[in-house]
């Protein structure tokens, strides 16, 4: 026997097994990782839509403050709203560009990190850039004397009817780019996470081999097999070509939970069932787990042998399913955010044109939300914002869909429609539920909602042309008193 080739051969195998758990903790930390980097950007996406909700604010106190200074009336509100407004818009924007402390939707202080990614790079630069001139007029009504004030207000009005709509856009834009982002380091991540799986199981793999020759060449088949199978941190199975267990690692009899010798002689078919990536280990109790396997072949003294490895995956498929709810879900209601609403639009679209048939697009905004949060608190907040969720569900059937879109404003997507009357309808019986009293933590609470309606074909042919209409006729309503639906203008269609 070769004694210097055995020794390199025990070398190399201990090396394949030290490589095997390092691939092994790889995966596991990128796991996590990939979890910590989905939660942050979570934050990040619901800021930027905060932001569109904050500009929005933002016009509408300086065009009140305007209207009270003109009529003689007390202005100390509106200047502490707009002082408020302005802190937490231009804080936030500062993080998106450069890393800066602002506050979360909980009114928590976080600290918000510079986005990545040059498309949202360049979206943020643009917002930037239009902040600055309009920032400084908007603070120097905030610092102005009671001397100056009917000076620079007008100044800071005009800005604010110049530059709302394209803030607006960019934010929209700015999220969008933050979720495709998340989409993108996910697909990464887990592209990594399954490489170092690969070529952990390649390093184990390798190990046996090296061991198996060691066991030929030296006669020692049993003692050394074990020996090798038992430092392996995934179970394995050695089965014969029928599927019968000959020997099994004590990794493997934890994992299905038998004692020491009790798997040899079972069945594979008894201890695994399902196929390719839906596997289900049976363990002795009953309990089952899912499994992710991986069968190679090996000869041993002219005898064919099968090496099943086995990894108990039902933390990682959960840890995924997670992770796809944050990626598509809002954090707050649970309700589809923008990502999956659009994605739904497209594919509900492209049915009603195969099957020429009408859908509506709804865009809601909350009326009177903005007084309940600031005089109760961002906990009572969120608290209504849930209620109103489950309300616009109770509204609308199972196969139509209701999203978040980011603070206050919801959209819906209603399928299968014959006329437009039938997408008022339900139009109707959203601002009858919000209008409706909530009982909140002990507190009624009364709000309503304002809603915009755009019908496919009449009012667009496309799923962002669709929403913008929508979007476009709820700030109609929004003029027209609240409370209200309007449908998209037939002046504002498509080219």
């Amino acid at each position: 026997m070769n004694i210097g080739g055995a020794h390199s051969q025990s070398r190399a195998a201990v090396i394949a097994v030290i490589l095997f758990l390092v691939f092994d903790s790889l995966a596991l930390g990128l796991n996590f990782w990939l979890t910590w980097r989905i939660e942050s950007q979570a934050i990040g996406i619901n800021l930027s839509g905060r932001q569109r909700m904050l500009s929005q604010r933002m016009v509408k106190v300086l065009l009140q403050y305007e209207s009270a200074l003109a009529e003689g009336q007390e202005v100390a509100p509106q200047a502490r709203e707009l002082a408020l407004t302005f802190d937490l818009f231009d804080k936030t924007l500062q993080g998106f560009d450069r890393g800066q402390i602002t506050r979360g939707g909980s009114d928590e202080e976080l600290f918000l990190p510079a986005v990545r990614g040059d498309a949202a790079r360049e979206v943020v630069l643009q917002a930037v850039h239009i902040w600055q001139p309009y920032r400084a007029l908007v603070l120097r009504v905030i610092e102005a004397s009671p001397e100056e004030i009917g000076q620079v207000l007008p100044l800071a009005v005009a800005a604010a009817r110049d530059n709302n709509l394209q803030l607006l856009k960019l934010m929209n834009q700015l999220t969008t780019e933050l979720e495709l982002l998340t989409k993108r380091e996910a697909s990464q991540i887990r592209y990594f996470q399954g490489a170092a799986f690969v070529l952990a199981l390649i390093n184990f793999f390798g190990a046996f081999i090296i061991y198996a020759r060691r066991i030929r060449d030296a006669g020692k088949h049993q003692d050394l097999l074990d020996e090798i199978i038992n430092k392996v941190s995934a179970a394995v199975l050695l089965t014969d070509t029928e599927g019968k267990v000959l020997k099994a690692n004590r990794t493997a009899e934890r994992l299905f939970g038998y004692g020491s010798g009790e798997l040899q002689g079972f069945e594979e078919s008894q201890l695994i069932t399902g196929r390719e990536d839906n596997r289900i280990g049976q363990r002795k109790d009953g309990t089952t787990f899912m499994a992710l396997t991986e069968i190679n072949e090996t000869h041993l003294d002219e005898r064919v042998l099968r090496i099943e490895t086995v990894v108990d995956v039902t933390q990682q498929r959960m840890t995924e399913e997670h992770l796809t709810s944050l990626a598509y879900h809002d954090l707050l209601t649970k309700l589809p955010n923008r990502l999956l609403f659009d994605d739904r639009l497209r594919v509900e679209l492209a049915h009603a044109q195969r099957r020429e048939q009408k859908l509506g697009v709804l865009f809601i905004d909350l009326d009177h939300f903005k007084p309940v949060n600031d005089q109760y608190g961002h906990e009572i907040g969120d608290l209504l914002l849930q209620a109103v969720a489950q309300r616009l569900l109770s509204c609308v059937r199972e196969s139509d869909t209701v999203s978040r879109r980011g603070g206050d404003e919801f959209t819906v997507l209603v399928t299968d429609v014959d006329t437009d009357e039938s997408v008022a309808k339900v139009a109707a019986q959203i601002i009858d539920a919000m209008h409706r009293p909530f009982d909140i933590a002990g507190l009624r609470l009364q709000i309503g909602a304002s809603l915009g309606i755009s019908v496919y074909p009449e009012h667009a042919l496309d799923a962002a042309s669709l929403l913008a209409k929508a979007d476009e006729a709820m700030y109609e309503a929004k003029e027209g008193g609240r409370g209200v639906y309007r449908f998209a203008r037939l002046d504002l269609l498509r080219n």
